[in-house]
């Protein structure tokens, strides 16, 4: 087999294709070798930013009366897949609270990612109605992580 142009491109398309970071193909005691580049960023700190939240509704039914109260809230949602801690380790106290009143910039949790530790932090002044996860819970991106209102 004879490399040439077609050969290079039809190896480059491979690398695409198949998702390979390297190939090698040697003939006739020529050998090439291609290596797709891949940027490698690492992240070490994320704010959630206003548009992330959305709007979800709760729904408090109550057992002897008819009546239902309807109270929307924002979510903040997961930047990123990894795994879900409230707090900077097993015996250290929980960043936020049920209730709590969180500033700009406050940590509200910690995302894993590929033993990278990334801070989620507040992006305006929030009341935390509810936290929806518990340490060690994997999660996607956009994932809701607390259900908040704003203050």
């Amino acid at each position: 087999m004879k490399i040439d142009i077609k050969t290079i491109k039809e190896l480059s398309e491979n690398i695409e294709k198949y998702g390979l970071e390297e190939i090698t193909l040697e003939s006739e005691g020529t050998k090439i070798s291609l290596k797709k580049e891949v940027e490698k960023t690492i992240p070490t700190e994320i704010m959630v930013e206003p548009r992330v939240a959305t709007k979800t509704s709760k729904k408090t039914t109550k057992t002897k009366a008819v009546e239902t109260k309807e109270k929307n809230y924002n979510s903040i949602k997961s930047p990123m897949v990894g795994t879900y801690y409230g707090a900077a380790s097993p015996d250290k106290d929980a960043f936020v609270k049920e209730g709590q009143i969180v500033e700009v910039g406050d940590i509200l949790c910690i995302v894993e990612a590929m033993k990278l530790m990334n801070e989620v932090k507040a992006d305006s002044r929030y009341r935390i109605v509810k936290s929806l996860l518990t340490d060690g819970r994997s999660v996607t991106k956009g994932c809701d992580l607390f259900l908040v209102e704003e203050v």
